[in-house]
């Protein structure tokens, strides 16, 4: 009867532990965290010779070729001050059981451009997925939260994809334009 009594009691730990949800083995996603304000925030000073001026006019050539509607991205632009202030998205995508591949949501972010003699600074921060409200990704990193899915590690990445996509569009614009001489 011992026998059975223990039995019992080791099957229903056993059973207890696999019905709890499994800690991920998945590798966390390596965004930039801010320790301030401990929000995903992408942020560089990359030196590039020019005037604040002429820094700001090639960024504002970039955002008008990268972005398709410069008006409802661009939340303010004062040349004086040479910054330019941004709200755009980025789409995430989920995977459905039958393998299709299905977009789930949006997420959008702010952005600023600082231009300086020569150098400029963009802030990329306040990642937000809207749904029925808004929702800070910093939420997806809470494995212990009882709605937090193995999936939400894969919208970070692609998050993180997608802003890396668009910084290196941006030094590539924020580049002086080359000067072609025709030697003939």
């Amino acid at each position: 009867m011992k026998r059975i009594a223990i039995s019992l009691f080791l099957l229903a730990t056993v059973l207890c532990a696999a019905a709890q949800k499994p800690k991920t083995e998945l590798p966390v996603p390596d965004l930039p965290i801010d320790e301030r304000t401990n929000l995903v925030t992408y942020q560089d000073v990359v030196k590039q010779e020019g005037t604040p001026q002429v820094l700001y006019a090639r960024a504002m050539e970039w955002v008008k070729k990268y972005y398709k509607n410069t008006n409802e991205v661009i939340k303010n632009a004062d040349a004086e001050k040479c910054v330019i202030e941004m709200r755009s998205s980025v789409r995430i995508f989920s995977k459905q059981k039958d393998g299709t591949v299905m977009q789930k949501n949006i997420v959008y972010y702010n952005f600023k451009l600082e231009c300086r003699d020569n150098r400029y600074r963009y802030t990329i921060t306040n990642f937000n997925e809207r749904a029925a409200a808004a929702a800070p990704i910093e939420n997806w990193f809470k494995t212990d939260s009882p709605y937090w899915s193995p999936s939400q590690y894969e919208w970070l990445n692609q998050i993180d994809k997608q802003v890396k996509e668009l910084i290196e569009s941006l030094e590539e614009g924020m580049l002086p334009p080359e000067v072609y001489e025709d030697e003939w």
